[in-house]
């Protein structure tokens, strides 16, 4: 009975922790299924499906992308996302692209 127990108890922190191992892996933000754009005014996170996204542009002068997704409450769904310097805009532009 103590084995058995034993055995049962192992097994089942083996299938857990593989269950919940995706968690703990990093995954980059263009390979996600949603685009995280900040936050708003209340501080609430901003994050549109890709699903939505029917056009982003990347704007090189203001190191922004800007993403145009359908909202029917909204004539204007747009949600931009900036970066602190060029060579981290083209790193996500390039990785964005090609993860799309």
């Amino acid at each position: 009975m103590n084995l058995n127990y034993k055995l049962i108890c192992t097994s089942l922190v083996i299938f857990i922790s593989g269950m919940f191992m995706g968690s703990f892996l990093e995954k980059p933000e263009t390979k996600l299924k949603v685009i995280m754009a900040g936050v708003d005014e209340k501080g609430n996170s901003v994050c549109v499906n890709k699903n939505q996204v029917f056009l982003f542009k990347k704007l090189n002068g203001e190191n922004r992308i800007i993403f145009h997704y359908h909202d029917a409450l909204s004539k204007e769904a747009i949600v931009s996302k900036s970066f602190p310097d060029a060579e981290t805009l083209e790193t996500y532009w390039d990785q964005l692209v090609r993860n799309w």
